[in-house]
């Protein structure tokens, strides 16, 4: 083990980071595994789960080796696990020269080495290959192949993991500087040294497995080995031999704690005397003092923070919209007040996702914290500055000791790159080998170099330049190349159209994701120096002989290189090239060991400084992700912290904590709620019992009676909404302010059911990615949410949730072809990425209903832990949209489940299967039954009465009720205006005033040039909704769908005096004629600007129809009747009504606007 230099000041943490960053695992059994698989184990044939050893989560364990033991072996396995059967999937399969990419495996083939990036995090492998198996173009953006941090397995195509197997993680993605490579380029980090591919002509075949993100787990797994070889306050725990409340070693040395922080500044101005007895209470002696009117806390979350600072476990469950993290934060004032008095070391705080983890740092932040950010994920504005990087450049260049060691440690690794440069130069230089290098590794004998470097053949021009062999080559030396097939089909269709069968292509951040270069320096950590490897000369293989080896092996018995047939010595050149890669390959790989040991070396210094900046800044809470306790563990455990805080802790894997217990450890603390979402387990049967992988340490400790702390008094749902929670949280009670109307408004145009649960028959669907959708109850809940949004509901209060990311995306894109929801933003989530979230309104998509003749089945709803996240997301309004014969059909637990939520509904009337959805016009205040998607047809936001309000005109309204404001809506009663030229309008009230005679037109032409029109107005004013000129516009301007439709069109310009509307009848002389899509913006631009020759057409013309819009959605659309002018003006028409109408289905995609056997009937 190599040390790193020591003083007296810093003598501890260096052992510890040394002790971490030049680990090797020793022992018997599980202790000596390396930290990645191992050739052995990905081609093992079978699974060894069968194996393992059992892991009960509700007795305690014997010791806590045979504890630790359990922990790593299933940890293991369900890390590998996904990757073994890839691989060997594939060498099973008898077509595997044509296997192709499914469901579980990505192949990629002609993968061959390139260069050699000589970076800091260690020696760079980037390599070329095909996609060929795919059969779809991959957007390497929009892709999660090859995400940094997995693990692939990659074999000789000759071999094709017959015995050879390479372990790789990935270092970077092939995409770069915002371009897709061709071919595509990715950086792989070697297992083992030894494996180092040098041949840069070696095809490989790679194989990743689309089961499981090793890196995950690869760092709990090496924290688990060292857990094993120290000892921990905890480990009583852990076993479940001790299930009594215990004080933190550090509470005992000093009892008397400060809690003045708690007391809140109204309190401290009006009873400072009571507020200074707090800073200096026993809480070790001690009962915590009554502070009921001191601070914000209610009564339970007070007896949940006097759990986080006075226990050495401390468990507090928090139930949805109780106020778990307002409750850490409180404590974690308290904890750092007494770190600071007594200059303690920083506590750790981590959570399972870096969305989580920022929300609970951002009020540390807030309430005063000094924070110290570890991992390069962060999104989060107020974050950013607190990362390590930041915080780095806050200290100052030159002022971290620690980093001023790895100037020598570069040094070091210049001059390792440059001996592996020189080993490179004998093998791929301008100069053709060195018949020396051969002879010293006994390629050739010393007669044959004799024969080859004959000194009168030294003057010769080609010797010179190329070397001895030039000469002896002639017409055999060739440049040398690899062939590189392209496959033009993989153009054809996007990866993300084909698996997703979908037209929207959205990509979840996956929170399991930890970058392997975190935010320090990123781009630099992986840049260095770059060792190409590429053959420049090669012989010409030899014609009309296919198998040359032997021929090879034959020639090469003469000691007289020049008696070999020149026909063959191409073929002996390439012998030649293979032995001296061959024999160089094992001093490749030792430079490549020394060169990973360097950078060994200015990681642990790194980490080293880490620790220092911690010191030098007084930092008082480090955060990171769970998975960053123990892949930072060697620089984490060197700040020995003492507390250690897990927010989410319920859904974090036991071994991720277990893993992060390093020896200063003396208190930890979990909040969570183990009734919610619970840590994920790829592997299922893993997952359960015996093995219990999904079971967290939060929700054993309870099975084991624990003592824990629950906070009962919710501030989130309105009441009726928590009756539904209510059967599994029965203690939980409402604060005042969520049943106030102020605070909890009910939702608009509900007529006060804030909630409901639709129940309906419309059969499930599943796409290609094996994920459930329903088309029609997807249909139901956009047009709902339309509704909502029409009533005065912002759209952005309002979140879809559903159980499947199938239904998810077909969710959003019914959302975003909504004809009244243009412009508007939409939350749409799956359930399990939802937890710690909430939102006004809810709206809840169940998914699951069987097709004719199908059984019924549930899934995911069956998940109890799951339902209720989804259940108590929100705050105003809560809806339900599903088949409930089916969840309470399906399987005993899934009726269980269902019947006491559907019973919350049914108990408050909130349930009525046989009408459907009521829905309540704000205005008239009728309700509505919305049973079928149809019923959305003939709604506009309100009911079927008139609206008859007085617009800003003056004129009544003759619509039907609406929830659309009147100005979107123009008025159609006849304009009362007298315009300039003496004579009345001829327009409608909600068109621009217009008259035929030569004065109006004068009049309005000299003002057109006077003002001219703004291109909003213009654009409005052609009528040109579909053109790509008007959309750019719109986006520009801020102008919404519904303002283009009501504005104004303009016939189809063409031969002065003719219609393009060729039709006959009274439907084509009141209906408006279409724009044809080849009439472009700029046609549009030059016909408006000479309007002035086609006035006669525009006012035979004034009814011409609007273009057919191409989305297959309901719309709004006016029902007139047609009028005549007389006088200037408008005689006659009936009632003016505004009603929902359905165009067809069966529009194909793409078809022109043109087509006029798709136009829609006229109405």
């Amino acid at each position: 083990m190599d040390t790193i230099g020591t003083n007296a000041d810093t003598q501890s943490a260096i052992d510890i980071v040394q002790s971490h960053v030049f680990f090797s695992p020793h022992g018997s059994g599980w202790l000596s595994k390396p930290e990645l698989p191992t050739a052995a184990e990905i081609l093992a044939a079978n699974s060894d789960i069968d194996q393992l050893p059992e892991n009960p989560v509700d007795v305690p364990w014997e010791s806590k080796h045979d504890y630790l033991t359990a922990q790593y072996e299933i940890l293991r396995q369900e890390a590998i696990e996904g990757l073994r059967f890839s691989v060997r999937s594939f060498a099973d399969n008898r077509r595997k020269a044509s296997a192709m990419d499914d469901d579980f495996t990505n192949i990629y083939t002609q993968v061959r080495i390139k260069e050699y990036v000589m970076s800091t995090i260690g020696p760079l492998a980037r390599v070329s290959f095909s996609t060929e198996r795919s059969k779809y173009r991959i957007q390497w953006k929009q892709s999660k192949r090859l995400q940094p941090g997995k693990i692939v397995a990659l074999s000789p195509k000759g071999d094709n993991f017959k015995n050879i197997c390479k372990i790789a993680t990935i270092a970077q993605r092939p995409y770069r500087d915002g371009l897709d490579q061709d071919p595509p380029l990715v950086d792989l980090i070697w297992a083992n040294p030894e494996d180092a591919v040098l041949d840069p002509s070696l095809e490989m075949v790679m194989i990743e497995s689309l089961n499981g993100y090793f890196e995950s787990a690869r760092h709990s797994l090496v924290g688990l080995q060292h857990a094993a070889r120290t000892d921990s306050a905890l480990d009583k725990y852990l076993t479940g031999a001790h299930v009594k409340d215990t004080f933190p070693e550090f509470l005992m040395d000093h009892p008397v704690a400060d809690l003045s922080s708690l007391a809140s500044r109204a309190a401290a101005a009006e009873d400072p005397v009571a507020v200074a007895e707090l800073k200096t209470h026993d809480i070790v002696n001690n009962e915590l003092p009554d502070l009921k009117d001191l601070t914000n806390l209610d009564s339970s979350q007070l007896l949940g923070l006097h759990r986080i600072i006075s226990k050495e476990l401390a468990i507090v469950q928090g139930p949805p919209g109780t106020g778990k993290t307002f409750t850490s934060v409180e404590a974690l004032k308290v904890l750092i007040a007494n770190r600071r008095k007594r200059r303690g070391p920083p506590i750790l705080v981590a959570a399972q996702t870096n969305h989580a983890l920022d929300q609970i740092l951002v009020h540390c932040v807030e309430s005063g914290a000094n924070i110290l950010r570890m991992g390069g994920r962060t999104q989060n504005e107020t974050i950013k500055p607190c990362t390590l990087y930041e915080r780095r450049q806050k200290c100052g260049k030159g002022q971290i000791s620690a980093d001023n060691k790895c100037g020598p440690i570069d040094h070091q690794r210049r001059v390792n790159a440059m001996k592996i440069q020189e080993l490179v130069d004998h093998l791929f230089s301008d100069r053709l080998l060195d018949p020396q290098s051969l002879l010293d590794f006994g390629i050739i004998s010393k007669e044959q170099y004799e024969s080859l470097c004959d000194e009168s053949m030294e003057t010769h021009e080609a010797i010179n330049v190329h070397g001895p062999f030039a000469l002896w080559l002639g017409d055999n030396l060739i440049p040398a190349k690899i062939r590189e097939d392209r496959h033009p089909t993989q153009l054809e269709i996007n990866e993300a159209e084909a698996r997703k069968n979908l037209p929207e292509f959205e990509v979840e951040d996956d929170e399991d994701i930890e970058n392997i270069a975190d935010d320090e320096e990123d781009a630099y950590r992986f840049r260095g120096q770059v060792i190409p490897l590429r053959h420049v000369w090669s012989g010409k293989d030899p014609a009309n002989l296919t198998s040359w080896a032997r021929a090879v092996a034959r020639a090469l018995q003469t000691q007289d290189l020049f008696a070999i047939d020149r026909d063959l010595r191409g073929a002996v050149y390439q012998y030649f090239q293979a032995r001296l890669l061959d024999a160089m390959a094992p001093k490749f790989a030792a430079l490549l060991a020394e060169n990973v040991n360097l950078c060994k070396k200015r990681k642990a210094f790194k980490f080293l400084g880490n620790t220092q900046v911690v010191n030098k800044l007084r930092i008082d809470i480090v955060g990171c992700t769970t998975t960053g306790l123990t892949k930072y563990r060697g620089c984490l455990a060197a700040m020995n912290p003492q507390s250690l805080l897990i927010e989410e802790a319920a859904e974090t894997r036991e071994a991720n904590i277990v893993s992060a217990l390093y020896p200063s450890i003396q208190q930890l603390i979990l909040v969570g709620d183990h009734k919610q979402l619970a840590p994920k387990c790829d592997i299922q049967r893993l997952g359960d019992s015996p093995y219990n992988l999904n079971v967290s340490l939060f929700q054993r400790m309870v099975n084991l009676n624990m003592p824990f702390v629950m906070l009962k008094q919710q501030r989130r749902m309105k009441p009726e909404l928590r009756q539904i929670l209510k059967p599994f949280y029965p203690e939980l009670f409402d604060h005042p302010s969520v049943a106030s109307i102020n605070n909890r408004p009910n939702v608009l145009g509900m007529g006060g059911r804030n909630s409901w649960l639709f129940d309906h028959e419309w059969p499930e669907d599943m796409n290609s990615d094996f994920s459930k959708f329903n088309e029609q109850e997807a249909e139901m809940i956009a047009n709902f949410f339309a509704y909502l949004v029409a009533n005065g509901t912002p759209s952005g209060t309002i979140t879809i949730l559903t159980f499947y990311k199938g239904q998810r995306k077909v969710l959003l894109r019914k959302l975003k072809r909504h004809p009244s929801l243009m412009d508007q933003t939409f939350n749409v989530c799956t359930v399990d990425s939802y937890q710690g979230e909430e939102n006004d309104i809810i709206l809840l998509s169940l998914v699951r209903s069987p097709q004719l003749n199908r059984s019924y089945a549930v899934g995911f709803l069956e998940d109890e832990r799951r339902a209720v996240v989804a259940i108590s997301r929100a705050r105003r309004g809560f809806y339900v949209f599903g088949n409930v014969s089916n969840v309470l059909n399906a399987r005993r637990a899934s009726y269980d489940l269902w019947f006491k939520i559907c019973s919350g509904f049914a108990e408050q009337g909130r349930l009525d299967p046989g009408h459907g959805l009521p829905i309540v016009c704000q205005v008239h205040h009728k309700k509505t039954w919305i049973k079928e998607v149809e019923d959305w047809a003939d709604n506009a936001g309100g009911c079927d009465q008139p609206c008859e309000k007085t617009r800003d005109c003056g004129h009544q309204c003759t619509l039907k009720c609406h929830a659309l404001p009147h100005d979107i809506l123009p008025c159609s009663e006849p304009c009362r205006k007298i315009l300039d030229c003496g004579h009345g309008c001829h327009k409608s009230c909600g068109q621009e005033c217009f008259c035929d005679c030569k004065k109006f037109k004068e009049t309005t032409q000299t003002q057109a040039a006077k003002q001219p029109m703004s291109l909003k107005d213009r654009m409005l004013w052609m009528g040109a909704e579909n053109t790509e000129m008007l959309k750019a516009s719109f986006n520009n301007l801020g102008v919404s769908r519904q303002q283009a439709e009501s504005a104004p069109t303009l016939p189809t310009p063409g031969k002065a005096g003719f219609s393009k509307d060729r039709r006959k009848g009274k439907q084509a002389q009141r209906g408006q004629s279409s724009v044809p899509a080849a009439v472009t913006a700029a046609q549009w631009g030059q016909f408006v600007d000479n309007i002035e020759q086609h006035d006669e057409q525009l006012l035979r013309e004034r009814l011409a129809t609007e273009e057919e819009q191409q989305v297959t959605e309901s719309v709004i659309q006016e029902v007139y009747q047609p009028t005549s002018l007389a006088n200037g003006q408008r005689t006659g028409g009936g009632s003016r009504t505004t009603q929902r109408v359905k165009l067809p289905y069966n529009k194909v995609a793409g078809s022109s606007v043109n087509d006029q056997s798709e136009r829609p009937p006229n109405l």
